[in-house]
């Protein structure tokens, strides 16, 4: 494969790792295994790129464990929180992974190349996808946990595998993804700098939120998800509640 389209796979699925990173090495894994030599030589091509470290039967049993695993827990309230506090950094490795094993069939400068642009790609997202997460959790209903979660398999669903059935879009939207991870992140940071800095455990995570949600609940007006979240992105502090009288 050229080292353009191995750039292109590795943006997209770099991008996938930043929301699912076991998911995307399971799909990739899959893809690899399940597309025929007969395939259009274009998917045939980007098929045969994934390497065997990926496609190996014990790396895709050990990551579709892991993928239902995060997929689960990522929409329980709180616990997902606690998992943000590694999953942050952990998928950008996965990102630099994934990236690596793309590129190395076109030289080692094609693979660090590769690396580094999985690698990019997946902290971008990764950041967004953790401070949106911090910032559910201050919600007043758990219902915006799931619609956040389920956004996020569907993309990493979609992201994956364009990446091997139609490389340009993948990298279009990969880098899609990473400039929404970046105005998300900025628009949260304050919360999930907040969560992320001041409590270490579940428990605390829990108590938190929760309080949180209290507070809004105290400030005389109902506050939905949409002003919650419009509140803590104009810079609010998660911890505190509204001044008295406001919604939003």
């Amino acid at each position: 494969m050229d080292p353009l389209t191995a750039s292109l796979m590795a943006i997209g699925s770099g991008s996938a790792a930043g929301l699912r990173p076991y998911f995307t090495v399971l799909a990739l894994g899959i893809a690899g295994l399940a597309i025929p030599d007969t395939a259009p030589e274009m998917i045939s091509s980007a098929a045969r790129q994934i390497p065997e470290s990926i496609t190996n039967p014990w790396v895709l049993g050990i990551c579709a464990v892991l993928a239902i695993g995060e997929a689960g827990v990522d929409k329980i309230p709180f616990l997902n929180l606690s998992m943000e506090s590694i999953s942050v950094w952990l998928r950008p490795i996965f990102g630099a992974l994934v990236g690596i094993g793309l590129g190395a069939n076109s030289g080692v400068e094609v693979a660090i190349l590769t690396g580094l642009l999985g690698a990019g790609s997946a902290l971008s997202v990764s950041l967004g996808k953790s401070s949106v997460t911090a910032a559910t959790n201050v919600v007043p209903e758990p219902i915006t946990q799931w619609i956040r979660s389920l956004i996020e398999d569907f993309g990493a669903l979609i992201l994956v595998f364009a990446a091997v059935l139609l490389p340009v879009l993948a990298a279009a939207l990969g880098l899609a993804a990473v400039l929404i991870g970046f105005f998300l992140y900025r628009m949260f940071r304050k919360v999930y700098r907040a969560m992320k800095n001041r409590f270490g455990s579940v428990k605390e995570h829990q108590a938190a939120a929760q309080a949180a949600r209290q507070a809004q609940a105290q400030a005389g007006e109902k506050n939905s998800a949409t002003q919650t979240l419009r509140r803590l992105a104009a810079g609010a502090d998660p911890s505190r509640q509204p001044p008295s009288g406001t919604s939003s």
